[in-house]
């Protein structure tokens, strides 16, 4: 009886963590007009990330920053709460839910003990487009149920991995394999059948996980 009691307990106390940190997304909060608003913020767009930079915050009432983030639309915009940094002290945020070559919408907040500041200007941001792919994939048939892909290396040299996608009989792209190393520039497939076609194409990845364009596609038939 005991140790099921000290079971529940932890459990209990498991799941009132696990609540409390997921809470923080969701909080609703008041506006307060007198809780300063930030109104200038720096941001340094890449790919797949963007880094946010604003001055230091004096009033001690502020806990903290929310960050919002929202897409350009017609008619009346509307924006998601991706993000806090629960300490008045810090000066620094990165979203790395963003794609290559997107237009954003973002605007910041403070907040103190479940309120809020009027949103501060809104910031628009553009990502950097993606790498082009590599230069070079073709598609041979080596064998009655073998495909050889042969592709050129990227020049880039962050990149370290290349990932296959094939498409069967025109559908969809699947991921296919992964493959380590820059100057990898070869793959054999060897999961393929008679009577079907084979599409291919070659998107290289850097060491932080950004990804090219996808290469040119390349088909074979068997």
């Amino acid at each position: 009886m005991k140790k099921s009691t000290l079971l529940l307990s932890a459990l209990f106390l498991l799941l009132l963590n696990s609540c409390g940190s997921g809470l923080k997304g969701f909080m609703i909060y008041q506006t307060d007009p007198t809780l300063k608003t930030i109104t200038k913020v720096r941001a340094l767009p890449t790919q797949n990330a963007v880094g946010f930079e604003w001055d230091k915050i004096v009033d001690p009432r502020v806990h903290g920053v929310n960050i919002y983030r929202g897409t350009p639309s017609i008619g009346k915009q509307s924006f998601n709460r991706i993000g806090s940094v629960g300490s008045r002290y810090a000066t620094h945020f990165v979203d790395k839910n963003v794609k290559s070559n997107r237009r954003y919408l973002y605007t910041f907040t403070t907040f103190s003990l479940g309120k809020e500041s009027s949103h501060g200007a809104v910031l628009k941001v553009k990502t950097r487009p993606a790498l082009n792919g590599v230069s070079f994939a073709k598609a041979y048939v080596v064998a009655p149920k073998v495909v050889k892909i042969l592709w050129a290396p990227h020049a880039n040299q962050s990149i370290n991995r290349y990932v296959i996608e094939r498409s069967v009989d025109n559908q969809p792209w699947k991921y296919l394999i992964e493959l380590d190393g820059q100057l990898v520039a070869e793959y054999i497939d060897t999961f393929v059948q008679r009577g079907h076609s084979y599409r291919y194409r070659i998107v290289a990845k850097s060491y932080n996980n950004m990804l090219t364009q996808a290469s040119a596609v390349t088909s074979v038939s068997l």
